[in-house]
């Protein structure tokens, strides 16, 4: 499994571009949220629309959903030789998240007689379900009240024979998510957002600190952290955790 990191930043971000990734498991390629910065990273990544097999989305903040009505349309209006040949886009999403996210698109989907059903094709999850690309088995846990109060949001566990991955989503109260209970013997990374400043809504570097145990510490792989990262290195100097870099690759 190859993961491309289209961006690492946080919602206002001028650098570092939205927190999105491509996961390829092997032949497929799954795009973790559509930020508005989308349009751009994607590109300099080396990637197109048309690239992607699925995308899915963990919350409905514009840096994470704010680029995927672009993205679904352009799919969506393809002519070859003068031929209209549209594409679906193949949306993963929490069930409980399934009605605000189509009100959402529907603000610009739904005109000339389309509804958003005629641009997306929704394949919903409940906590726990799995759902199988080839040898690779994706679920979803709830997060919802864990990043923002209120607000529904979803992190996912993405697991292979040898190993599986943890990707928290935005997140702040770990605790409350019950995030340590969703690790195990053959998680070899856990991707967690993490801030160098206090704030409400995202875990800062102390609390990643003291929630996840010190023997964690080297699978941390942080992410939609501050655009002034260099001036925070001295955090990060005693600790074993990574740091992602936008339009990288990592390996699994």
């Amino acid at each position: 499994m190859k993961i491309y990191p289209l961006g690492v930043g946080g919602a206002f971000t001028k650098t570092n571009y939205h927190n999105n990734y491509i996961l390829q498991l092997n032949e497929t390629n799954l795009l973790v949220d559509a930020g508005t910065t989308l349009r751009n990273s994607i590109t300099e990544a080396n990637f197109s629309y048309t690239d992607i097999d699925f995308v899915f989305i963990s919350h409905l903040h514009f840096d994470h959903v704010g680029g995927l009505e672009e993205m679904v349309m352009q799919r969506y209006w393809q002519f070859n030789a003068s031929q209209h040949t549209p594409e679906k886009t193949k949306i993963i999403v929490h069930e409980k998240l399934l009605p605000a996210l189509k009100k959402l698109l529907s603000n610009g989907l739904e005109n000339q007689d389309r509804t958003v059903d005629d641009f997306c094709s929704f394949i919903t999850l409940s906590d726990g379900e799995v759902y199988t690309f080839g040898d690779y088995e994706f679920s979803l846990f709830n997060t919802t009240n864990a990043h923002v109060k209120d607000l529904l949001s979803s992190g996912f566990k993405l697991a292979w024979q040898e190993g599986n991955i943890l990707f928290t989503g935005d997140i702040k109260w770990m605790e409350q998510a019950n995030i340590l209970s969703r690790i195990d013997e053959k998680t070899v990374a856990i991707f967690q957002d993490i801030s160098f400043t206090s704030n409400g809504v995202h875990a800062t570097m102390e609390e990643v600190l003291q929630y996840y145990p010190t023997d964690l510490h080297v699978k941390i792989y942080g992410m939609h952290y501050n655009d002034n990262v260099e001036q925070f290195h001295h955090m990060l100097s005693d600790t074993k955790i990574t740091l992602v870099k936008k339009h990288g690759v990592l390996e699994f």
